[in-house]
């Protein structure tokens, strides 16, 4: 036996059923694996990587699942670049400046010493072009970056000895990253790069005589008090400091909009909730220091008007040699340049 619909019924139903086959298929859950290049119970650094993780697992209504690995769990974790641009990890959590020796610009958006405050990086990176740039740069290396933890200023480091002159740095083997290592060694000193997990251990073995790393509420995390004396404010080479998610290409392209937007705004949110998160451990890390016996010192002037000068050398050396060091350089005085007014009447 057949129904039969009035005229307009009939319409309405194949108008319907039209209508239906011409919506987008629902998009398949993004599931993928993240991992840190820090221990997640570091403060912002690996905290971060949480927090990201934990957010976007409860915003995305099953949009998006995230797996998230601690260091090391399934690459080392300066190969973190390496596994996510070959594809065998989705996404991994890490600084821009563990891949400055094969991309000298994108330290630039790691730490940029004498550079500028948390917000005016912030700003450069959304509003003056410094993110296109960035994407430029990694676009030809098969990665997609999203900024994803904007730190506050570092500390200038820990060392075994006193600094008290240029003279203090020369033959020291101390561990730097980006473009500070390279001022450093223009300081004399014996530049290394090591991932956070190796710090302590060389340093409790002599095996270097200094380190710089990060915020204090990190330094306390890592236990470097218990095998360096002197500790140095400010820092210098990272008066903000940003970290990246970094994401195989071919996986971001095969996410819709929604779900990139997604990690694109849980990052946005991770970028406040880095920087304020941080203040108040910072204070009683600082504390904690100087209670365990540590001395709490600043650079002398003149070291500090050499580290400035070594700085511009460094820069002027990277803009001639690199092309897109050299255009991402320019991008970010152009911005603070542009702002500048402003921010000497804040100050």
């Amino acid at each position: 036996m057949f129904l039969r619909f009035p005229p307009f019924v009939t319409a309405a139903l194949g108008a319907l059923i039209l209508t239906a086959s011409l919506q987008p298929a629902a998009a398949k859950e993004a599931k993928l694996d993240l991992q840190s290049a820090w221990t997640l119970t570091l403060p912002a650094s690996g905290q971060n990587a949480q927090h990201f993780t934990d957010e976007i697992n409860a915003i995305s209504g099953g949009q998006v699942s995230v797996k998230l690995y601690d260091a090391g769990k399934l690459v080392p974790p300066l190969q973190i670049f390496d596994a996510v641009q070959q594809g065998t990890l989705d996404m991994g959590y890490t600084s821009p400046l563990y891949v400055a020796g094969r991309f000298p610009a994108v330290q630039l958006f790691g730490g940029v010493p004498f550079g500028p405050d948390a917000q005016d990086y912030i700003g450069w990176i959304y509003n003056g072009g410094g993110l296109e740039i960035w994407r430029e740069i990694y676009a030809k290396q098969g990665v997609v970056t999203v900024p994803c933890g904007v730190m506050d200023a570092e500390a200038g480091g820990w060392y075994t000895f006193p600094i008290e002159s240029v003279e203090s740095l020369k033959g020291k083997k101390i561990r730097f990253a980006g473009l500070a290592g390279e001022v450093m060694k223009k300081m004399g000193a014996s530049v290394v790069l090591l991932a956070g997990g190796d710090i302590y251990p060389n340093l409790e073995r002599h095996v270097i005589d200094g380190t710089e790393f990060s915020m204090p509420a990190i330094d306390e995390a890592m236990g470097f008090e218990k095998v360096a004396k002197y500790y140095y404010l400010p820092g210098w080479h990272q008066p903000a400091a940003i970290n990246e998610l970094i994401i195989n290409k071919a996986k971001w392209d095969s996410m819709d909009d929604a779900q990139r937007g997604l990690i694109e705004t849980t990052c946005r949110e991770t970028n406040i909730w880095s920087l304020t998160s941080t203040a108040q451990a910072n204070a009683a890390a600082v504390k904690k220091f100087e209670a365990a016996g540590t001395e709490i010192r600043t650079f002398p002037p003149e070291v500090l008007a050499a580290f400035r000068q070594a700085t511009d050398e460094v820069m002027a050396a990277q803009s001639e040699q690199d092309a897109d060091f050299k255009r991402t350089w320019e991008s970010l005085q152009a911005y603070r340049a542009s702002v500048q007014d402003w921010t000497e009447h804040k100050e």
